[in-house]
């Protein structure tokens, strides 16, 4: 139980940190160039925090994906053949999975080789390119808060299947007695 509650405060923390908190391109005016140019040793270092952080999550996230799809998806998926059971809903949910782990993969990959890219500018001396580099970082972080968003999706929807699998067996048993 109390496992279930860490992972599910973790993941609304991470939902939260890897959500976009921008609403659009904001135009990069005198103002803007100048802070960031100013700021540029502070931001840097709150940035290496930020990759630090992001991939220490990425490998807990890892961790428990795949645990959720070796431990529990992929050994329910072959009990239920084992038994003669088939359920399409579960075989697709499975395979969904699979396919946004690695999605998920991807996406964190290029969000990493972003921010690296990002650091590396020297944002005193290139302000401009700094930001923009900053916009495409915002993009490629969006996409890793998605593809957790869609895994957590599949993960509910496939708790539900096999809920509702018990239901429907239990309710069988019943009626043979």
């Amino acid at each position: 139980m109390q496992k279930r509650i860490n992972y599910s405060l973790l993941l609304a923390a991470l939902i939260v940190v890897f959500s976009s908190s921008t609403v659009g391109a904001v135009e990069l005016d005198e103002n803007r160039i100048g802070a960031i140019s100013q700021n540029c040793s502070i931001i840097k270092e709150r940035l290496r925090r930020i990759e630090s952080a992001g991939a220490k999550s990425r490998v807990y996230l890892g961790t428990q994906y795949e645990s959720i799809y070796s431990g529990l998806m992929t050994n329910f998926s072959l009990r239920l053949m084992r038994n003669g059971i088939a359920n399409q809903d579960i075989a697709t949910q499975q395979a969904a999975f699979q396919s946004e782990r690695e999605r998920f993969r991807n996406d964190f990959v290029g969000y990493s080789q972003e921010l690296q890219s990002l650091i590396a500018i020297d944002c005193k001396k290139e302000p401009e390119k700094f930001y923009h580099q900053l916009e495409v970082t915002r993009v490629k972080r969006e996409d890793v808060a998605k593809s957790i968003y869609r895994m957590d999706e599949i993960i509910a929807k496939h708790r539900k299947s096999i809920l509702d699998m018990r239901s429907e067996l239990t309710k069988e048993k019943k009626d043979e007695q």
